[in-house]
């Protein structure tokens, strides 16, 4: 009986230390693909993730965007307020944007100000409506990076689409998807800012 205690007492001490080392094993998984400032995915996760995306709307004939999203003027904001005061923006910026997804919505920080979205199974129209939705919460919230210290914070946003029916790699279509919406939003900030900017579905 006693021999037959020690083993089990021997047993559950391997299967306590294999148990923390899988445990760690994932808790560095996802520390590699967070972004430590802001608590969102990654760039790293975002392109790993959109390639799996254009893989399972392409096999089920499925619509796929992409917003590309800049805070505007955030240099200005780093200049005269600190990089604390940047961060606490970003922070700020990041949850909000969280705040108009879905759960299957994916948001990463491309990185410096620049965060990208993708929408599974989501058409153009509602997209764009998600996009202004967004840009009008943080154009609209007061921010307080410091304190006693209220500030207006904008967003410009560029909308594309996966093209249907579209031919290539899935690493070449995620950098593709993603150029497109870049060029959105370069027109979004070169038309005035605080913009959402939809890309013409191919």
């Amino acid at each position: 009986a006693d021999s037959s205690t020690d083993f089990l007492e021997r047993l559950a001490s391997v299967f306590s230390i294999c148990l923390e080392n899988a445990l760690n094993h994932e808790r560095l998984k996802v520390v590699g693909l967070t972004d430590p400032l802001t608590g969102v995915n990654n760039r790293r996760y975002f392109e790993s993730r959109c390639q799996d995306e254009i893989a399972h709307a392409r096999r089920h004939n499925l619509p796929l965007a992409c917003m590309f999203l800049d805070v505007d003027k955030f240099k200005r904001i780093n200049d005269s307020l600190g990089h604390h005061a940047g961060d606490e923006v970003l922070r700020n910026v990041a949850r909000l944007i969280k705040l108009q997804l879905r759960s299957n919505d994916v948001i990463a920080r491309y990185g410096g100000e620049e965060f990208v979205v993708l929408l599974p199974q989501t058409a153009i129209g509602q997209a764009c409506d998600i996009a202004e939705r967004i840009r009008s919460t943080i154009a609209t919230q007061p921010f307080q990076p410091l304190p006693n210290e209220n500030l207006m914070v904008t967003i410009s946003i560029g909308v594309a689409m996966l093209p249907s029916g579209s031919d290539g790699d899935h690493s070449t279509l995620a950098q593709s998807l993603v150029s497109v919406a870049d060029a959105s939003l370069y027109q979004a900030k070169e038309t005035g800012r605080n913009r959402v900017v939809c890309a013409e579905v191919a």
